[in-house]
């Protein structure tokens, strides 16, 4: 399986490429004027197709951003927090350890709340 950063920049591209397409179908029909707006003409453009042109660039800067991070060791990625890119086998056994170092803590903690609890009763049982 691929990293869920592999799997986010196939969806970008996946985003970008039909957004670029409308993007083009929509300059060529004149919804979207870029330069040489003027009077009527600007009137049949389409606000809503600027939304277009504002996809295509984001997802361009999410792809761009996940090339550069390709160098980079894991964590000094910008956007290492939310889509790491580990591969699968290494992101399960770090979460493995994660969970087993977690419960060990936890089990140190419960102890003493039980510990506590029965030091408790007995106090009261001797009064």
């Amino acid at each position: 399986m691929d990293s869920p950063a592999a799997r986010l920049r196939r969806v970008l591209i996946g985003i970008a490429i039909p957004a670029a397409f409308l993007t083009a179908l929509a300059l060529a029909e004149g919804r979207i004027e870029l330069v040489g707006c003027e009077g009527d003409a600007c009137n049949s453009t389409s606000e809503i197709a600027l939304a277009l042109p504002a996809i295509v660039l984001l997802c361009l800067i999410g792809l761009a951003i996940l090339r550069f991070s390709d160098n980079r060791d894991y964590g000094d990625g910008v956007l290492d927090r939310w889509f790491s890119r580990e591969p699968e086998s290494v992101m399960r056994e770090r979460l493995e350890e994660e969970r087993f170092d977690a419960s060990d803590e936890g089990l140190g903690s419960r102890w003493a709340e039980l510990e506590k609890k029965n030091l408790e009763e007995q106090y009261g049982e001797e009064e």
